[in-house]
């Protein structure tokens, strides 16, 4: 997980109450770490498909992925209504992904990053991605096991690794690795650097900002750089990793 290649301008965009604007970017990416390893996960993957191969990006959002998949075919589809916020407009579909409006065994690989959690009927997705794979593609999916509620109202569970092996298997698909995003550690460091982001958020007045600025700069040096850098080196300890952001899977489809 090594070459980052969007990753920084990424999380930054992504996160940007969570951590100072100032960090640089390496201590970025090891407080933002499920950040980094999903982009490390992803850009994998863009070097494992040979060129030309057609992948589908399920679940694309605003198609963040797409440039690490310039030497493919990238399809990039969405139902377009996680967040309000966000262009859509680069999708090369919008549509449903428990019905996908796409012949049977048409795609090499499917891409399905922190998607799962927001459909309401994640076998019915697995089943169709499944459907739309050739024999012999790939799923390359990674889902979260512990998060806070997100793009409400359309958050509706959270994977265990036995779960997503269930679902996948159910669909058909046999998995032939799945990983941890980090143990323990990691995820400990996510939840101390919310102490800042609820506890003195930057929507709160001027006045109020300005009171508790020397406590939040104590503050801010503790729990978003002292500790993370800790935490960051010490995930290793946690073995079990049984505590973790969520997992990352690559699945196969038979021939």
């Amino acid at each position: 997980m090594d070459r980052l290649r969007d990753s920084r301008p990424a999380l930054r965009a992504r996160q940007p109450d969570r951590l100072p604007r100032f960090l640089p970017a390496w201590l970025q990416e090891r407080a933002n770490v499920h950040v980094r390893e999903l982009y490390g996960f992803v850009d994998r993957v863009s070097q494992e498909l040979p060129e030309g191969a057609r992948l589908l990006d399920a679940g694309a959002g605003e198609g963040r992925f797409r440039g690490y998949f310039a030497l493919q075919q990238y399809v990039g589809m969405d139902l377009a209504v996680g967040n309000a916020a966000w262009n859509y407009s680069t999708l090369d579909a919008v549509g449903d992904l428990a019905n996908l409006p796409l012949a049977d065994a048409t795609f090499d690989a499917v891409l399905c990053i922190q998607t799962l959690e927001h459909v309401p009927e994640p076998a019915s997705v697995l089943t169709e991605l499944a459907r739309v794979l050739r024999p012999g593609g790939k799923l390359y999916l990674s889902a979260p096991q512990s998060w806070h509620q997100h793009q409400k109202p359309h958050d509706y569970f959270r994977f265990t690794s036995f779960g997503l092996r269930y679902l996948i298997e159910k669909a058909g698909l046999q998995v032939e690795a799945m990983q941890a995003l980090g143990g323990y550690f990691w995820f400990l460091s996510f939840q101390l650097q919310n102490v800042i982001f609820w506890s003195m958020p930057r929507s709160a007045a001027l006045w109020k900002r300005a009171c508790l600025w020397p406590l939040k700069a104590v503050l801010g040096l503790a729990f978003q750089v002292v500790l993370p850098l800790l935490l960051f080196y010490l995930d290793p300890l946690d073995r079990l990793q049984d505590e973790t952001f969520g997992h990352v899977c690559v699945a196969v489809k038979g021939g």
